[in-house]
């Protein structure tokens, strides 16, 4: 199964034109998803090892025997960068002590859960898995993000969809996720300054702005 998986040749030309997800309305590329159903845990852990774990693509996610396959585009890419710099930037405004995680693998036998998070943090010091969570997600479909994190659990997931920023705390008793509007970890960050900074193209634009209107709740 591995090396079927392995050796695929990518499909010619103009089927993988018709395979490859549409265009956001502003012309930018959404990230390709691919699950695959019915693999065990131990398939699971096969397949990231023969795949590498310093690769740079594509990103796994396990759940309950689905895997998602999903290889990011330079849009994704943009987004991310852009919002884990600028929290950096209120970080540190409001001196903050945090642990970057990034992209580092979650695992979670008794869970059947494991993930990679385009961003993670932990927040005051290092804990066994992060507390806030970043994940992109131009495309639709692929394995639930937010019944993956509450495996965990992650307090705090952050999705960006093509319409902007959801913010999703975990409940109390574990069950799931509520959607707010804001950061119930990070209560004196402006979201919607953020979210309008992220939509601007120009890295220096968008860190002047955020700069300038971010006051760390002062």
């Amino acid at each position: 199964m591995v090396a079927t998986l392995l050796t695929v040749q990518p499909p010619p030309g103009e089927l993988a034109g018709l395979l490859r997800p549409e265009p956001l309305p502003d012309g930018t590329e959404p990230e390709a998803r691919v699950v695959l159903c019915g693999l065990s845990w131990q398939r699971y852990l096969d397949l990231d090892q023969a795949l590498g774990h310093d690769r740079p693509s594509p990103r796994c996610y396990y759940l309950d025997g689905d895997l998602e396959f999903m290889t990011t585009s330079k849009e994704h890419e943009r987004i991310k960068k852009w919002i884990a710099g600028l929290l950096e930037m209120h970080f540190d405004t409001l001196k903050v002590e945090v642990i970057p995680r990034g992209q580092a693998t979650l695992r979670s036998t008794l869970e059947d859960a494991g993930a990679e998070p385009d961003e993670s943090w932990c927040l005051g010091g290092e804990k066994e898995f992060p507390e806030l969570v970043l994940e992109i997600a131009l495309s639709s479909g692929g394995i639930s993000k937010l019944e993956m994190y509450r495996r965990f659990p992650v307090p705090e997931v952050w999705l960006w969809r093509r319409d902007g920023l959801e913010i999703y705390t975990l409940r109390a008793d574990g069950s799931g996720y509520d959607r707010v509007p804001g950061s119930r970890l990070l209560p004196d960050l402006d979201v919607a300054l953020l979210s309008r900074c992220v939509k601007i193209r120009s890295w220096r634009e968008a860190r002047r702005l955020f700069r300038d209107g971010d006051r760390g709740g002062t």
